[in-house]
This record gives C-alpha cells, sequence and structure tokens, in this order.
C-alpha cells in the first residue's frame, strides 16, 4: 500500500517542485480518517448559453451553479485508510446573499500522473497533473461514464470544454486557485477563483 499523499503519487519526483504551501494541504495521516480544510473566498462566472449543460452537470453533482463575487468557500478533503488511493472532496460556498451549494466528488490514482476525479452517477473527469513553474496544474483529457467495470469516453468538447486548474503559492499559508473551462468552438465558458488560507487538520 502507498501511503504518499495522492498527488504526490501522480506527480512523483515532481512533487518536491512544489511550495510547501500546495504540498501542505494535500498531506494526510493514513492510520485514521483525517481532513485538511482550507477556506478563502472566491468568484465564478459562466456564459448564459452553458446553464442548460451546467444544469445537467450539476444533476450529476458537478461543477458550482453560483455566479458572482466575494462567495465564501470552505473545502474539506480527506483520505480514509481503507482507500489510500482516492482523494475524497466537500466543496461549501456561499453566496453573499446566503444562497449556498455543495460540490463533492472523489479523486482516484489512476497512472503515472493521471488521476480520474468522479461525481455522481458515475460521471468522471480525466486529469492529468504537472509542476510548471511551482505551479500545480490539473489538465483535463476526458470525461467517462462508468457503468459496473465498463467505462464510456465521453470528449471534452461535448461538454463545456478542456479545463485547466492552476494553484499558486502566494505565501507559507495562502494560495491562489485558478480554474477555467475553454470550449475550442465556445471560447472560455465558465470560470472559478480565488485566494485560499491553509487552516488545519482534524481528525
Amino acid at each position: 500500500m502507498n501511503n504518499s499523499p495522492l498527488i504526490q503519487q501522480a506527480l512523483g519526483d515532481d512533487w518536491h517542485k512544489l511550495p510547501l504551501v500546495i504540498q501542505s494541504h494535500y498531506l494526510f495521516q493514513h492510520d485514521q480518517k483525517t481532513s485538511n480544510i482550507v477556506t478563502g473566498t472566491m468568484c465564478i462566472n459562466y456564459t448564459n448559453f452553458v446553464k442548460p449543460m451546467l444544469f445537467i452537470t450539476r444533476l450529476m453533482g458537478g461543477l458550482i451553479d453560483l455566479k458572482g463575487d466575494n462567495m465564501n468557500t470552505h473545502v474539506e478533503k480527506w483520505v480514509n485508510s481503507d482507500k489510500p488511493n482516492t482523494l475524497f472532496w466537500k466543496r461549501t460556498i456561499q453566496a453573499p446573499d446566503g444562497k449556498s451549494t455543495i460540490f463533492a466528488s472523489r479523486m482516484e490514482y489512476q497512472q503515472d500522473n493521471e488521476l480520474i476525479e468522479f461525481v455522481g452517477g458515475g460521471f468522471g473527469l480525466y486529469l492529468k497533473l504537472t509542476v510548471e513553474n511551482s505551479k500545480l496544474v490539473y489538465r483535463s483529457n476526458g470525461h467517462l461514464w462508468q457503468m459496473g467495470k465498463l467505462r464510456l469516453p465521453i470528449p471534452d468538447v461535448l461538454f463545456l470544454g478542456h479545463a485547466t486548474i492552476t494553484e499558486t503559492a502566494l505565501s507559507e499559508q495562502r494560495f491562489e486557485l485558478d480554474f477555467r473551462i475553454k470550449h475550442p468552438l465556445l471560447g472560455e465558458t465558465y470560470r472559478y477563483g480565488g485566494i485560499f488560507q491553509v487552516n488545519q487538520h482534524n481528525s
């Protein structure tokens, strides 16, 4: 059993090129269930013509359908000792008007620098990880729908487009997140981002 953090498994030796603040919010103890919490404020924006596709994505538990600035965001990640190659996420987002939503997912290590992020209904996204100029970069490499052991590939172009997620260190405890989806025909269809503080580990 590999007890290295999931992201370290995917990055291999490149893990050590990341600033400590980026590493720290992926570190866990594997002898018990532990959680890692970051908090921040995000802005979320998307083009109105993608609302039907975003609605479908939300039905499967993916992405965030709130829109605006200054969204209070609480992100909890955890691992379970019986699933060391799975990273669970729970993102709680609250708008200034009080509306809130939850975006939950799990990431599973595949091979080399590749992960799959699953939401509901067996729907998932292939992600390839790299370290570029001390930044952690996720890039989507197609969607999938898993039914039992069968995985049906779905090109990014059939959804909102190709996703790129970048984490950039700002200080010893703060980092910037930038998430963008671009479609080859429609341009940038979806974006969120913000500044996050690495807070604590809870058992």
